[in-house]
């Protein structure tokens, strides 16, 4: 097996660019000063460069005690270069020169995005590691470097007891500059025998003067060059310390920027092996593109006397997807400005569209074949006209256990469709972040800018553990996948939801065992009177929708047959948030009501197909001819009869069948 250094002597530019340079390099060389002499066979060994480079090509050196002139080949041959004030130090040969000057923009980017793991508490360690950003809140680094702070608990990861951690994007030579961001959860460590990979959130107040995060360089080329990026420690136990300090002129714990090449591009299906300068403190170090200065990888563990291994940046992808953080993307082949897939998160940073693969959104057959079946609902011809359309040209939005379908106009889902299984349900830990859904344009979705400064809050159209059910990773998806801004609409913070976010159960509990399926439906209303939020210039729907579908049991002699059952209601907020309310139709006191699926499908302009003739709130056929509309009708203001329309005081209210 090569040695990082033979590998590194195949590096012909390197190589005549050292010797071209021999009496200069020589000179500076900075750690052939008197009192960096110290372990070095001074006068001993080859006495050229080109000697000492024969002698380090054949396997010839004692790597713990080389001659100097073998030190000069291995310390300026494949230099770590300090970093200052945000940028590389120039590098002595003229190779490395023509190779990364000119690309010094897109290297300084990634530098910016690099920190140091810092702990405090900790009675053994400062700092244990290398950090860096995937995007606005989001740092990977080793698994083996969160294994100093992280504990597991039944809830999930938490940290050991009163440690605290911080990303320290700064830490540079000669500089005291910090630039500091608290670690406020562990999001995911992989296991033991999986890719070295952790995953960590930072507290979002702390962000400050932080560059865009750099994009995953997937399924692209081999760079011709690498750069590895991060905090090399003096690691004894790896590395002879003579040897180190002449790498390092004794320099440790501060950021570094080392070229090099990848040596075996499938050391295994998810990791390379490089040989780029680096020790113990490089653990969670980002490997960059230098060309493009997109990741490449995530270095974690080799000496820099032998092997240097990293987890391949497709890898990390995969972990990042399966526990939906969002990242950019580009394969190195692309221009800058094509990098990215998918949308923005409202803050510069882009979700990978590839994350929702597989989902399988709404299941029209959740509830039964036949006569059982619920397709989503039909919009009318005027709202088809104003679909939002993924860039693919798909409308309906899938994720895990629901989809939703968005009004590109009002930048609001039309409405939202999920299977509960009642008997699979699970409950997992809620996750404090909402997200765009990148498969959209960012001008058809409502964002961050909605909720900012003001009384709305952000309410889910399907609640939030109603798709975690199934196995455990099934329902921590659906958890991550229930966070996505499709499925939110703006909900004013003082709105009484006591009945209705209790409804599915209240349908779950009158089914059988057998039956504890339901498939829900949410939307919202929308009116062209709806008041504007002024900043977002998103108009705010005053009232809500949800439709119930589940199965009953009727009798007929002997037999038990499984029929359809549904139920529609609605929620106002509108004496919220504007002074008219809907007093003169309800009635005093209400904000919830049952109301016939045919009323509703004359108010929101859906066709709800089977479900109508399954209300358990039904009118008769001579009403229904009475108040039959054309579903053309788009919205239109509660104002059909008391025999369409229930307020509710309770769950006792219900007609449920």
């Amino acid at each position: 097996m090569k040695t990082v250094f033979q590998s590194q002597l195949e590096n012909r530019q390197a190589l005549e660019s050292l010797l071209n340079n021999e009496s200069k390099i020589v000179a500076e060389a900075p750690f052939l000063q008197d009192e960096m002499l110290e372990g070095v066979t001074a006068r001993s060994g080859p006495a050229t460069l080109e000697e000492a480079v024969d002698r380090l090509r054949k396997g010839q050196t004692d790597l713990s005690a080389p001659t100097y002139t073998e030190a000069i080949v291995m310390r300026t041959g494949y230099p770590s270069l300090l970093v200052k004030n945000g940028t590389f130090e120039t590098p002595k040969l003229q190779n490395w020169k023509d190779i990364l000057l000119h690309r010094r923009d897109v290297i300084d980017r990634a530098i910016a995005n690099v920190g140091r793991v810092d702990l405090v508490n900790d009675p053994q360690n400062k700092w244990i590691g290398t950090g860096w950003r995937v995007n606005e809140d989001t740092f990977v680094t080793n698994r083996h470097v969160a294994a100093y702070f992280a504990q597991l608990r039944h809830e999930g990861w938490g940290f050991a007891r009163g440690i605290k951690v911080y990303m320290d994007l700064r830490e540079e030579h000669q500089s005291d500059e910090q630039l500091e961001m608290l670690v406020s959860s562990i999001l995911h460590i992989e296991p033991t025998g999986l890719p070295d990979v952790a995953i960590l959130r930072i507290d979002k107040t702390a962000l400050r003067d932080t560059a865009d995060p750099v994009s995953l360089q997937l399924g692209g080329r081999k760079p011709e060059t690498i750069g590895v990026i991060g905090y090399p420690a003096k690691a004894i136990r790896d590395n002879p310390i003579d040897a180190m300090d002449r790498y390092f002129n004794d320099i440790y714990n501060v950021k570094r920027f080392a070229p090099g090449e990848i040596m075996d591009e499938n050391h295994s299906s998810t990791e390379f092996t490089h040989n780029a300068t680096t020790l113990g403190g490089n653990s969670g170090s980002m490997i960059i593109d230098v060309d493009t200065g997109g990741a490449i990888g995530l270095h974690y563990a080799g000496s820099a006397l032998t092997q240097n291994y990293a987890v391949k940046i497709d890898a990390v992808a995969d972990i990042l997807t399966r526990h939906s953080v969002y990242f950019e993307t580009g394969t190195g082949d692309e221009d800058e400005d094509t990098k990215s897939a998918g949308g923005s998160n409202g803050s510069g940073s882009v979700e990978d569209a590839r994350l929702f693969e597989g989902r399988q959104g709404y299941q029209p057959d959740f509830l039964g074949d036949g006569s059982l079946r619920v397709p989503l609902p039909e919009l009318n011809s005027v709202q088809v006209l104003k679909l939002a359309r993924t860039h693919s040209g798909d409308t309906e939005l899938k994720y895990t256990h629901y989809s939703a379908v968005i009004n590109g106009e009002r930048r609001l889902a039309f409405y939202a469709a999920a299977n509960i299984d009642g008997n699979e349900l699970r409950r997992p830990r809620r996750i404090n972040s909402f997200k765009l859904d990148p498969r959209l344009a960012e001008d058809k979705q409502a964002g961050e800018d909605l909720y900012s400064r003001n009384d709305l809050d952000r309410g889910h159209l399907i609640r939030r553990l109603d798709p975690c059910w199934g196995t455990k990773a099934e329902a921590d998806l659906a958890n991550r996948d229930s966070m996505y801004f499709p499925n939110i609409a703006p909900q004013h913070k003082n709105l009484n939801q006591k009945i209705w976010l209790k409804l599915e159960e209240h349908v779950l509990d009158k089914t059988d065992d057998a039956d504890a399926r339901i498939s829900v439906f949410v939307g919202c209303l929308f009116d062209d009177g709806d008041p504007v939020q002024k900043r977002s210039g998103i108009q705010v729907p005053m009232r809500f929708w949800k439709v119930l579908a589940s199965i009953g049991r009727t009798r007929r002699g002997r037999s038990n047959r499984r029929v359809l059952q549904a139920q529609a209601f609605i929620l106002s907020q509108e004496h919220l948030v504007k002074p008219k309310d809907l007093e003169l139709v309800f009635g005093q006191g209400f904000e919830e009501y049952q109301v016939t699926i045919e009323e509703l499908e004359r108010l929101a302009g859906h066709d709800f197909g089977p479900l109508r003739d399954a209300d358990t709130f039904a009118v008769t056929p001579e009403m229904r001819a009475e108040h039959k509309e054309k579903l053309e009708s788009v919205t239109g203001l509660l104002t059909g009869s008391s025999d369409h329309i229930k307020p509710l005081g309770s769950l006792a209210d219900v007609e449920a069948g």
